[in-house]
């Protein structure tokens, strides 16, 4: 029987330290503590549960600019939170 994997897509990503809800394309999600907050290469950002992100992401190998993330990813909620 033939073999298939996951093709691999990457995404930053960072672990939420308080609940927050954010409007997506699909409406609202919430996301709690140990969530992780999304952001794909379109720029959607969406909180995926803890447990789910682990099994399904791994971390990409290479040089990481986590402060860059964190900023990237608060402007953009901060953005949407205030066109809403």
């Amino acid at each position: 029987m033939p073999k298939y994997r996951k093709k691999p897509i990457v995404v930053e990503a960072v672990k939420l330290t308080r609940p927050i809800t954010i409007e997506t394309s699909n409406g609202s999600m919430k996301g709690l503590p140990g969530d992780y907050l999304i952001t794909d290469k379109d720029g959607e950002q969406y909180p995926c549960d803890r447990d789910q992100f682990e099994a399904e992401y791994e971390p990409v190998k290479g040089v990481m600019n986590i402060k860059g993330i964190v900023r990237k990813s608060f402007r953009l909620i901060k953005t949407k939170m205030y066109k809403t």
